[in-house]
C-alpha cells in the first residue's frame, strides 16, 4: 500500500529509529516504524480489518472517516483512507487524553 504523511516528520520517523525515538520516545517510536511497515506490506485498505495485531478500528464523532491503529497504551496511529491502495497517516497521538 502507498502511504502519504500529513507531516514530513511522520514520514521521516517511519524509517529512522533515532527520529522516531526523538519525536515519540523509544517504545512508541519502535511501534510507529513497525506499524508503518505493516501498512506498506498490505496490498489494499480492506485487508487491514483482518490484521489482529493492528487493533484497527474506525473512529467516531469529530474523527469520523479516520481510523486508529494501536501503538502502545493509549497511543494510536491516526489514518485516513485516500484510495483503494493509499492511506494518509495523520498523526500519532493519545486521543483518549489520559
Amino acid at each position: 500500500m502507498k502511504i502519504k504523511f500529513s507531516m514530513s516528520r511522520l514520514g521521516e520517523a517511519s524509517t529512522s529509529l533515532s527520529e522516531a525515538s526523538r519525536l515519540f520516545g523509544i517504545p512508541i517510536g519502535r511501534k510507529h516504524i513497525q506499524r508503518v511497515a505493516i501498512l506498506r506490506a498490505t496490498e489494499e485498505f480492506t485487508q487491514l480489518y483482518g490484521h489482529r495485531a493492528l487493533r484497527w478500528h474506525p473512529l467516531k464523532g469529530s474523527r469520523a472517516g479516520q481510523y486508529a491503529v494501536s501503538l502502545t497504551g493509549n497511543y494510536r496511529l491516526i489514518i485516513e483512507h485516500v484510495e483503494k491502495d493509499i492511506v494518509r497517516i495523520v498523526d500519532v497521538e493519545d486521543y483518549h487524553g489520559d
